[in-house]
């Protein structure tokens, strides 16, 4: 029996590990070899062996004797999908790595952040053809290994992270059909791949800043950034993450106690972005944003930078 349905290609590892470079290009501010990378992760033989392989999922299947088939149920008997404490749990314990073929993958909201960053080099339209290939391969799946077509349940143990080739191209088939091995059989690949995760923070929310840079195909496009300045319109510094113990949030701002006798307050909106945390047993608040809008308000910046996060 084999492990997954089609072995990744150079050109698909070749794709992959420019989204990665990409990433950490933006993180360094440099937009422009950002650019350029997830431009050429949207690789055309990537997309071609992707969607090869997903477009007819009965293409799949090598056990095509019906000793081998399942019984489909009606739709109103079939198991709900997944609810989102599964899916936590479920990408714990396999990590942001397909358990058939082993491919990196990434949550959908990462991509849609590349995408609101950078709209021209990561397109993302309804059909397949529009949209990028390196985020197609990359493309997180919770996989139901027996279908719930087929009466599987949305359960710990019939969940699993897949690619999108493996999930799709599997289809609505059992294990036995498509001669593949049950993933949990192996253990999850250990990695220290975070799923870019680490562009989460960057989110251009509301309504992003953007500047104009010219790609090497010599292709103008407009990439909503962080932070730099170009001709006369200033764009701050990249977001950065700020612990503020005792802090909460309330109707659009997030409410800092009084430091030194002086309340201060950050009104979330394009260049702030905020979530509830608590450190070393102290719960407080942590603000995504450029260093700027702190020492604004008259706060020792290095002091409120959170050492886990930034």
């Amino acid at each position: 029996m084999r492990q997954y349905i089609k072995a990744p290609t150079a050109e698909v590892m070749e794709s992959i590990n420019s989204l990665i470079s990409a990433v950490d290009a933006h993180i360094a501010t440099d937009y422009a070899l950002a650019a350029s990378l997830f431009d050429k992760a949207n690789c055309p033989i990537t997309w071609k062996w992707l969607n090869d392989a997903w477009a007819n999922s009965r293409r799949n299947i090598i056990n095509s004797s019906s000793a081998y088939e399942g019984k489909v149920i009606p739709k109103t008997e079939r198991d709900k999908p997944p609810s989102a404490s599964i899916k936590k749990e479920v990408l714990a314990r396999d990590g942001y790595r397909c358990r058939y073929c082993g491919l990196p993958v990434v949550l959908a909201d990462i991509r849609k952040i590349a995408h609101q960053l950078y709209p021209a080099q990561v397109p993302w339209g309804r059909k397949n053809t529009e949209q990028h290939s390196g985020f197609q391969v990359t493309w997180l799946q919770f996989e139901h290994v027996i279908p719930r077509s087929q009466g599987g349940h949305s359960s710990l143990d019939n969940l699993v992270v897949s690619c999108a080739l493996c999930n799709f191209a599997k289809g609505q088939y059992l294990l036995e059909q498509l001669d593949l091995e049950h993933p949990l059989l192996r253990e999850p690949v250990n990695t220290q791949f975070d799923g870019l995760e680490r562009l989460r923070p960057f989110s251009p929310k509301f309504s992003p800043k953007k500047v104009e840079v010219t790609s090497k195909k010599g292709l103008h496009s407009n990439i909503a950034t962080g932070g730099i300045k170009h001709k006369s319109t200033t764009i701050h510094s990249k977001p950065e993450v700020f612990f503020f113990a005792g802090a909460h949030i309330s109707s659009g701002y997030v409410n800092v106690p009084p430091i030194a006798g002086k309340s201060r307050w950050f009104k979330i909106g394009p260049l702030i972005t905020a979530e509830m945390a608590e450190r070393h047993g102290i719960q407080g608040c942590l603000v995504y944003c450029p260093r700027e809008m702190v020492a604004r308000r008259g706060l020792d910046v290095e002091k409120f930078l959170d050492v886990l996060r930034t």
